[in-house]
């Protein structure tokens, strides 16, 4: 079975989320959310271990449980999300890992990732890589500069970006390095391979692998981990 190296970047401090400190590190179920995201990855069989990138004066990371965890590579991070995740491919690159290998990248705020939806990327075979995704749901209105409705966009071609994103090593790294020099706007792994020409499949997600943004994102998460049809799935897994 091939195993696969995930990169968590989590050196961001979460500004909406209106905390005192950095939101991964916000307690869900009586853990982090960024050990829950962890624990994730590191409990399925295809995951060999965790690069987690965090700011260099973190004061947080040394009291995770995964810490000292000898699967779990911790490594500083840089000033942008596209910093962190360039940063953990040097490093992932450092101690032996091949450009051609696949690497998974995923965001420290989503940590309700089952199990399912992480096979579901890593078995995919495909030449430009892959995310995960779903379709959009609501209808979707194009707005002009006073915030008025000026058109309906087609939702039947719109998904919405999730992670894992997966991508061979060699590849993000040229891809992520060329969009920075040129100083394109990266807001996923996937917009800095399609630079490159790349089009990635989009792999089905779950709704519940949303990212914790704002306040009550966290109310969310908590009442579904808290839930019987969610535990329910997990234990399933």
């Amino acid at each position: 079975m091939t195993q696969y190296w995930v990169i968590i970047p989590a050196a961001g401090v979460g500004k909406r989320m209106q905390s005192a400190i950095p939101k991964q590190y916000l307690t869900l179920n009586q853990q982090t959310i960024l050990d829950v995201t962890i624990a994730r990855f590191l409990t399925h069989p295809s995951i060999l271990g965790v690069a987690v990138g965090v700011s260099c004066d973190d004061e947080y990371w040394p009291l995770s449980e995964w810490a000292t965890h000898p699967q779990v590579i911790r490594y500083d991070g840089g000033k942008q999300r596209a910093d962190t995740v360039l940063n953990g491919l040097q490093v992932l690159q450092a101690v032996g890992i091949d450009g051609h290998t696949d690497v998974l990248v995923h965001d420290a705020a989503r940590p309700l990732i089952s199990h399912s939806a992480i096979t579901r990327i890593v078995e995919h075979k495909g030449e430009f890589g892959a995310l995960l995704a779903v379709p959009s749901k609501d209808t979707l209105k194009l707005a002009n500069d006073s915030s008025c409705s000026q058109g309906t966009v087609d939702r039947s071609v719109i998904w919405q970006a999730q992670t894992p994103q997966k991508f061979p090593l060699g590849a993000l790294l040229e891809g992520l390095s060329t969009a920075m020099e040129e100083g394109l706007e990266i807001t996923d792994e996937s917009s800095a391979m399609e630079q490159l020409g790349w089009q990635p499949t989009l792999v089905e997600g779950e709704s519940t692998n949303f990212k914790i943004t704002v306040p009550s994102d966290l109310l969310v998460a908590e009442a579904l981990l808290a839930s019987k049809a969610f535990k329910g799935q997990q234990e399933s897994e």
